[in-house]
């Protein structure tokens, strides 16, 4: 698909597709930074972001004069229909003979114009860039970090200054909740097929290939049970440092309730583990609804450290700055969008 953009209507804009797998990882590495994880593993590149009928999800800008890559857009869609999509990989040329394109917002417009998607959104961009998103229009806020302690470990070793406070045991009766393990993708859509999927624009398809098809990582997926009754599904890694591990929740369905009724038997799943924590990134949630499900927020601790980073492992905090066009109603996790991925 070839489309005329308003800003200079010689600039060449489309869509990928797998002929161009190659090209997009060669402007990475050349444009983006040398050695970056999607220009040197093509396995992990084209799981991300090549669908089943062979499309790249990217816009690529040309140069009508040289025909040379000068600006391109990647972008995760959550559901079939590219309802919901979240931006990734989001870089222009900055040459001064080629900002007369105005390449950058170029691609953005076309990716808008074609797709028409509800929400939109990033997880990945930098501080520095907030005051271009919210001249586009955008909300931009920090993701919020939430933790539960394994209050039964003395010595940490991933966690620094952990709040020693951990109320799950009083947010949810394990005699009442329990955690199913799904292992297939004929588990997940059985799990799935009893919840509304409306509001949170994501399908079973997006979740299968997510979660359980990784190349490189290894999820855990839980269907999350209230008094019998499927209320959720839970998606978590086990990361490992220092001789220890701890549980990241990645994507939750279901909200509130999935999380106030998985965070009982989760947490026992971790004390037999010895794993150090339960941590949670997300925005969107109900703040209260969190702390009552047993999770304290980070930042009320300004000597606690929960590391954001495992390859290569930094012991260290990490504000992850997001943008959205529905501020109001979205609910935006870790696995959403680009960020859970090998470095």
């Amino acid at each position: 698909m070839v489309a005329k953009t308003s800003s200079d209507p010689r600039l060449i804009l489309r869509f990928g597709d797998n002929a161009d797998v190659s090209i997009v990882s060669r402007f990475i590495e050349e444009h983006w930074q040398q050695g970056h994880i999607l220009s040197r593993d093509r396995e992990l590149f084209e799981y991300m972001f090549l669908d089943r009928y062979g499309r790249l999800n990217f816009v690529i800008a040309f140069d009508p004069q040289s025909n040379e890559v000068i600006a391109i857009l990647g972008y995760i869609p959550s559901d079939a229909l590219h309802s919901r999509i979240s931006l990734s990989m989001w870089k222009a040329r900055p040459d001064d003979h080629l900002r007369k394109y105005k390449a950058g917002l170029a691609v953005l417009r076309f990716l808008i114009d074609e797709l028409k998607p509800k929400s939109i959104f990033s997880t990945g961009i930098s501080a520095d860039t907030r005051d271009v998103y919210k001249f586009l229009g955008y909300s931009c806020d920090a993701m919020n970090h939430h933790v539960t302690v394994n209050n039964e470990i003395n010595e940490f070793k991933i966690i620094k200054n952990p709040p020693l406070v951990s109320l799950y045991s009083r947010s949810s009766d394990s005699a009442t909740t329990s955690l199913v393990v799904i292992n297939t993708d004929k588990d997940l859509r059985n799990a799935a097929s009893k919840l509304d999927f409306a509001e949170t624009l994501k399908d079973v398809d997006y979740l299968c290939h997510r979660y359980l098809q990784h190349p490189r990582f290894k999820y855990e997926v839980r269907e999350v049970l209230l008094n019998d009754k499927t209320v959720g599904v839970l998606f978590f890694r086990r990361l490992f440092a220092n001789d220890r591990s701890c549980i990241r929740i990645i994507d939750v369905i279901g909200a509130e309730t999935c999380l106030k009724s998985a965070i009982g038997p989760l947490a026992q799943e971790m004390t037999a583990n010895g794993d150090e924590y339960i941590d949670l990134m997300s925005w969107g949630l109900d703040s209260t609804q969190i702390k009552d499900a047993g999770f304290t927020n980070c930042r009320e601790f300004a000597d606690c450290v929960v590391p954001e980073y495992f390859s290569p492992f930094s012991q260290t905090n990490v504000d992850r700055w997001l943008f959205t066009n529905l501020p109001d109603t979205e609910i935006i996790y870790k696995g959403d969008g680009d960020q859970d991925r090998p470095n």
